[in-house]
């Protein structure tokens, strides 16, 4: 199986990875590639510079560009248990939905949420402002951005199963696995 994972920055889609590891599935991420980028360029490793960066993938080689590229690397790699970590566009889901045994997951938490959680993660990248916060949520989002560039909000609302990740960090592992049960079983 294949898991696309979208869902907005500081939501937990990183610890919803770390479970699916235990579960025994290897990852690849749409913004490493984007990074990978902006290491050839030069450039900062910022979030807004990969956001720029991979808005300009999409409008180069087309809006599913890191989808196909991720896919070449589960293909390469191999295996059957794949996460496909960071869809920011719905073209990349429906590049996905190509392939068989392909499950779109969003993992959702409402924004007030998420500002915590980015001023408290203290990731290098990560700005602390919450007007700033705010804006690339926004942007992020889809507003205003063109049809190639990000739209986590319509990747959410075409994914398949939604782990809204509200719950205390120590429990999310839990809550998490019985939605996992629920898809393996369908």
């Amino acid at each position: 199986m294949i898991i696309g994972l979208t869902g907005p920055m500081g939501s937990g889609k990183t610890t919803v990875l770390n479970v699916l590891e235990k579960q025994g599935y290897k990852y690849v991420t749409l913004s490493d590639m984007v990074r990978e980028e902006a290491r050839n360029l030069g450039m900062k490793e910022e979030r807004e510079n990969l956001m720029n960066i991979g808005q300009s993938l999409r409008a180069k080689y087309g809006p599913g560009v890191l989808a196909l590229r991720a896919m070449e690397k589960v293909k390469s790699a191999g295996g059957d248990k794949w996460v496909i970590d960071g869809i920011r566009n719905p073209t990349e889901i429906d590049e996905l939905r190509k392939e068989s045994d392909v499950v779109i997951l969003a993992n959702t938490v409402p924004e007030d949420i998420i500002i915590e959680r980015i001023k408290s993660r203290k990731r290098s990248d990560d700005t602390f402002d919450e007007l700033s916060i705010r804006r690339k949520l926004r942007r992020e989002q889809g507003e205003g951005e063109p049809p190639d560039g990000q739209h986590v909000k319509k990747c959410v609302e075409m994914a398949d199963y939604v782990f809204e990740n509200i719950m205390p960090f120590e429990d999310v592992e839990k809550e998490f696995t019985k939605l996992y049960n629920k898809i393996t079983k369908n």
